[in-house]
């Protein structure tokens, strides 16, 4: 019997992310997904160059996949991240997944979804709330008052990480994707798996929360 989904990430941050979120299929209103995580030994170059080869064995095992992998450090950075999605699931639907697979490209980089205005989420990186730790990111020239995110996401995150101590490691994106509502989620990527999930996995007569 086929799984419902395979998912190829670049590294064990993005793994832990997903596991959150996908555990959280109440929240997004989506039947239970059962799903599997394998992350590439090569890293973003590796998925953009080798996600069709590595996910060929898996299609009759699987009724969707879903690819992940940031712009920046893809080696692709010349392209947009829409660019760089169309061209990866065009390869993936003509070697056999038509209709079934799915790239979502994170621009710059995965921190981007964590920078949510939620109190859990500043906690996670151990500061009291989020205006408090984006006063600190403003001062500290990492984000533009008047925009929703950090221009730099990940340096951003890592040094709010920093500032308090806190070893950097994969559980903190599990911990935010654990427990942060993305109601307010403005970030496109994250609309686009939202979608996603929603056309393949729809739970009907519910209302969406996450």
């Amino acid at each position: 019997m086929m799984k419902d989904l395979i998912v190829l990430v670049p590294d064990k941050d993005t793994q832990f992310a997903l596991e959150g979120i996908l555990g959280r299929h109440d929240a997004f209103h989506t039947q239970r997904i059962e799903y599997d995580i394998f992350v590439h030994p090569l890293h973003d170059p590796g998925v953009y160059k080798n996600a069709v080869a590595f996910l060929r064995p898996y299609l009759n095992q699987y009724k969707y996949a879903l690819v992940f992998l940031d712009r920046e450090g893809s080696g692709q950075e010349r392209n947009t991240a829409s660019q760089i999605s169309h061209d990866l699931r065009k390869q993936l639907e003509r070697n056999g997944w038509s209709e079934r697979a799915e790239v979502i490209v994170f621009d710059p980089e995965l921190e981007i979804w964590a920078w949510v205005d939620s109190a859990q989420m500043a906690q996670t990186l151990g500061w009291s709330n989020y205006p408090q730790l984006k006063d600190y990111l403003v001062q500290q020239g990492l984000w533009q008052r008047d925009t929703p995110k950090p221009q730099r996401p990940k340096e951003a995150f890592e040094l709010a990480l920093r500032s308090k101590g806190i070893p950097r490691s994969s559980s903190i994106y599990k911990a935010i994707a654990d427990q942060v509502s993305f109601i307010g989620c403005v970030e496109a990527s994250f609309e686009k798996f939202r979608t996603i999930l929603k056309g393949w996995f729809r739970k009907e007569s519910q209302n969406e929360d996450l």
